[in-house]
C-alpha cells in the first residue's frame, strides 16, 4: 500500500481541512501555552515550531504517519548498516564517521592520518591550499569554513575551486606561489570530469615550475587505485568509502581543509555536535525528536498545504552558503518520483530549496513572501551571541529575525490594498547559543536526518542520484561531439547551440 492510501495520511487530510480556516493569529489568541507546546530543545538548538500551521494533535497524526511508514525500523536500518540505499547495495553508514566509540579502525586510521598531516602542514613551507571539488565534496567543507572562521587557526589560505570556468582557476594561479602552493583534490571516484578537469590545469602549472608535484597533490577518494596513478604519493591519500555518500561526507576526510583551518580539536568538536544529533534522532520519541519533527512539518506543508518551496535564511554571514548546501542535501537526496514498489508518487515530494542571508532578504525577496500569491514557509536560523562578543548587533539580527518572522505570521491589516499583507504564513524558527563546531555539526546533521525521514515517509530512494548521473553521462557524450565536430543525429536545438559555439 502507498503512503497516500494509509489510514493516517486519510486522517491528516481531514485534519487540515479542518485547521485550514483558522488563522496562525488566532491559534495563537485561543492557546497561551501554543510556544510551549510548540518548541522543543536539543543539542543546543531551540526548535520553534509554534508558527506552523499545526497544532498538538498534528503533531500525533503526523507520528501516526512516521509510525505507518515503519519509521523506526527505518532508522535502525540506517544506524545499523543495512543496504538503505537499495538501487546501489549500499549502506550509508556517514554516522559512523562521528560516532567518538564506534568509530570503524578505518576511520580512526583516517582521522590519525589527517591530524599528523596537518602537524604536517605547520612546519611547511605551504602558504596556500587549493581544494578542488564539485558537490558534497565542495559545498560542505566551503561552508563548514565560512561558518566557523571565527575559530581560524592557521594563517594558510584555502582556496576553492569548483566550477570548470577558466577565468575563475588560471585568475587564482596568477596570485599564487606555485612552490608554495598545495592542491587537495576531493574526488570520491577520482573520475569527476569537472574536478579532473580543475586538477589537471593545477598539476601542470605546478609541473611547469617545481620538480616534487606529487608531493603538493593530495587526493581524498575512495579509489586510491586512481589516485595513485594520477601520480600522488601514498602517504597524501586520505580515503574515505563506498558507504559515505557524497553529500554526507563532509564528516569524512573530505572535511580535510575544515581540520586545517581550524584544528583537529575544533573539527572532532564538529563531529561531536553531529553526533548528539544522531543520538537524540535514534531515542527520542517521534513527538520530541528535532529531526523527525521537522520532516513531518515539512510533510505537513508539502502534501497537505500544497506548498512545495522552502527559503532557508540564516542570520549568520557565515551561513550564507546553507541554503545551497541543502539544495544538494534535499533536491538530490529526494527530488525523486520513482517509488520503492516500482511505480512512480502520486504526490509531492521535495521542495524547491532557496534563500539567503536572513537581513540582506528583507531588502529582497522577503517582499515576495510577505504579499505575493505563493506561500512560502521558511527556515529561520539565528544565533543568540556572536562569537567576537558584539552584541549590539547581534541585537539587531535577532530583532530582523523574529520581526520577520511575526510579519509573516500576523501579517498587517490597510485601507489600501497595495499596503495589505495578509498573514497567516508559516516559519520555523531555529536559535542557538551562538555559532560553535558543535553547533554547526548538530544542525547539519539535523537537517540530514530531516532528509532521511521525508524520504522513508514519501517511500522513495534518498540516497542514489540517477538524475545527476544522466548528466554526467550527457557531458561525455557532448564533449566528443564537440572534439569531432560530428551533429549528426542530434535533436535540432542542441546542434543548432553547437554549431553557433563552433563559431567562436
Amino acid at each position: 500500500m502507498t503512503i497516500d492510501k494509509s489510514s493516517a495520511w486519510l486522517t491528516l487530510q481531514q485534519h487540515q481541512i479542518e485547521l485550514s480556516p483558522i488563522s496562525l493569529a488566532e491559534m495563537f489568541a485561543s492557546n497561551k501555552q501554543r510556544f510551549h507546546e510548540l518548541s522543543f530543545k536539543h543539542c543546543d538548538l531551540l526548535c520553534d515550531f509554534s508558527k506552523q500551521k499545526i497544532n498538538t494533535q498534528t503533531i500525533k497524526l503526523l507520528s501516526d504517519l512516521a509510525q505507518e511508514a515503519q519509521l523506526s525500523q527505518s532508522i535502525e536500518d540506517l544506524f545499523n548498516g543495512a543496504l538503505v540505499n537499495k538501487t546501489e547495495q549500499r549502506a550509508a553508514l556517514h554516522t559512523q564517521l562521528r560516532h567518538p566509540q564506534a568509530h570503524k579502525p578505518e576511520v580512526k586510521r583516517v582521522l590519525a592520518q589527517m591530524g599528523s598531516f596537518i602537524d604536517y602542514l605547520h612546519s611547511s613551507k605551504f602558504t596556500d591550499i587549493i581544494v578542488l571539488g564539485i558537490g558534497g565534496s565542495d559545498l560542505g567543507p566551503r561552508l563548514v569554513c565560512e561558518a566557523l572562521q571565527p575559530y581560524k587557526q592557521t594563517d594558510r589560505r584555502l582556496h576553492f575551486v569548483a566550477n570548470v570556468d577558466g577565468d575563475t582557476i588560471n585568475t587564482l594561479l596568477q596570485c599564487l606561489n606555485p612552490h608554495t602552493t598545495l592542491c587537495i583534490i576531493n574526488s570520491k571516484t577520482f573520475t569527476t570530469i569537472e574536478t579532473l578537469a580543475n586538477a589537471k590545469l593545477v598539476k601542470n602549472w605546478m609541473q611547469q615550475h617545481v620538480a616534487t608535484v606529487a608531493q603538493q597533490l593530495v587526493a581524498v577518494t575512495a579509489n586510491k587505485k586512481a589516485a595513485l596513478e594520477y601520480g600522488i604519493s601514498p602517504d597524501n591519500i586520505f580515503e574515505f568509502w563506498d558507504w559515505v555518500g557524497g553529500r554526507y561526507s563532509v564528516w569524512s576526510a573530505v572535511g580535510l581543509p575544515i581540520a586545517i583551518a581550524i584544528g583537529m580539536h575544533n573539527f572532532e568538536k564538529f563531529l561531536a555536535g553531529a553526533h548528539a544529533m544522531d543520538q537524540h534522532f535514534r531515542t527520542a520519541p517521534f513527538t520530541n525528536n528535532l529531526p523527525v519533527l521537522m520532516a513531518l512539518v515539512g510533510v505537513w506543508n508539502i502534501n497537505f498545504n500544497a506548498y512545495h518551496t522552502l527559503a532557508i535564511k540564516p542570520y549568520t554571514d557565515g551561513l550564507q552558503l546553507l541554503p545551497a548546501y541543502l539544495q544538494q542535501l534535499e533536491m538530490e537526496s529526494n527530488g525523486k518520483s520513482a517509488a520503492n514498489n516500482g511505480d512512480f508518487v502520486n504526490y509531492q515530494t521535495a521542495p524547491v530549496i532557496w534563500g539567503g542571508v536572513g537581513c540582506n532578504g528583507q531588502h529582497a525577496y522577503m517582499q515576495m513572501l510577505h504579499q505575493g500569491t505563493q506561500i512560502v514557509p521558511v527556515d529561520f536560523l539565528v544565533a543568540k551571541s556572536s562569537v567576537t562578543g558584539s552584541q549590539e548587533l547581534q541585537d539587531l539580527l535577532v530583532a530582523s529575525c523574529l520581526g520577520q518572522s511575526q510579519a509573516l505570521m500576523l501579517g498587517r491589516s490597510a485601507a489600501e490594498t497595495y499596503k495589505l499583507c495578509k498573514g497567516n504564513r508559516p516559519s520555523t524558527t531555529i536559535m542557538f547559543d551562538k555559532m560553535t563546531p558543535e553547533i554547526l555539526g548538530s544542525i547539519i546533521a539535523l537537517y540530514e536526518h530531516k532528509v532521511f525521514v521525508q524520504g522513508i515517509i514519501w517511500q522513495i530512494q534518498s540516497f542514489d542520484q540517477w538524475g545527476v548521473q544522466l548528466g554526467k553521462d550527457l557531458i561525455k557524450d557532448v564533449l566528443q561531439i564537440i572534439e569531432k565536430r560530428d551533429l549528426k543525429n542530434l535533436d535540432a536545438s542542441t546542434a543548432g547551440l553547437l554549431q553557433h559555439f563552433f563559431e567562436r
